[in-house]
């Protein structure tokens, strides 16, 4: 726990951030900007992704490579026109197919790289069924096998994030108020501090209250906080 980092995001967490770094043993928290936002900030940050499943039973008995290429062809198609829609174009696609041996009530999800369905192709496909089978379950049959379900995914890349730095200080930062605050070991007199008033580099000792518009970020007594270069606010325990 010693390396551990607890993040507090949600408009209540750093509320509570100091009490659940002492009830989990964790010596460091961490109060990213906007934490009530924080899971909207991730979404705008994560990779485009659509995906598309379509149920089409084959099997290898009599396996019809038309409706392989027209089903697998068509989910590949609504995949990039859904991205291309959201302004993302040459996506990453990734092709899956759910594949089962004839007559089981469960199937392996099976990656595959087959866009044609050549001889060649549907061949490696069962060979690697029969493998990915005896790797999960530690056999393999010579029964007839059966696909299930095609499953395209398409994944655009929003890029790496480059976050801006706050502006630093070397001064003590100087509380907007004090008032009584009811910690876990009692009364005791905090400083209150703006957010948005506070400069990379600067330190406070608790007992401390440090507000925003959507949470506090709570110092109990004995714990310290230092603002970072990105203005993340770092609650520490004393040792």
């Amino acid at each position: 726990p010693r390396d551990f980092t607890l993040v507090a995001f949600g408009g209540a967490g750093p509320l509570h951030i100091s009490d659940l770094m002492d009830d989990a043993s964790i010596p460091r928290g961490l109060s990213p900007n906007f934490p009530g936002q924080f899971s909207a900030f991730g979404f705008t940050m994560a990779d485009a992704r659509v995906d598309r499943y379509r149920t089409v039973q084959l099997n290898s008995r009599a396996f019809d490579a038309a409706r392989a290429r027209e089903a697998l062809a068509t989910l590949i198609a609504e995949c990039q026109a859904e991205l291309a829609a959201q302004g993302h174009e040459s996506p990453s696609i990734s092709c899956a197919i759910d594949m089962r041996y004839l007559g089981q009530n469960y199937e392996l999800e099976l990656p595959i790289r087959a866009r044609d369905f050549t001889e060649a192709e549907v061949a490696q496909i069962y060979a690697e069924f029969h493998d990915l089978h005896e790797a999960r379950f530690g056999f393999r049959l010579d029964d007839h096998m059966e696909i299930v379900n095609f499953m395209v995914t398409g994944v655009a890349s929003t890029g790496e994030l480059t976050l801006p730095k706050i502006e630093a200080s070397t001064e003590a930062p100087v509380p907007a108020s004090t008032r009584p605050v009811y910690f876990r070991s009692g009364w005791a007199d905090a400083a209150v501090y703006w957010r948005s008033e506070l400069k990379a580099g600067q330190t406070l000792s608790g007992p401390a209250l440090v507000e925003e518009a959507a949470s506090v970020t709570v110092v109990d007594p004995g714990k310290s906080l230092e603002v970072d270069a990105y203005g993340n606010l770092i609650v520490t325990a004393k040792e």
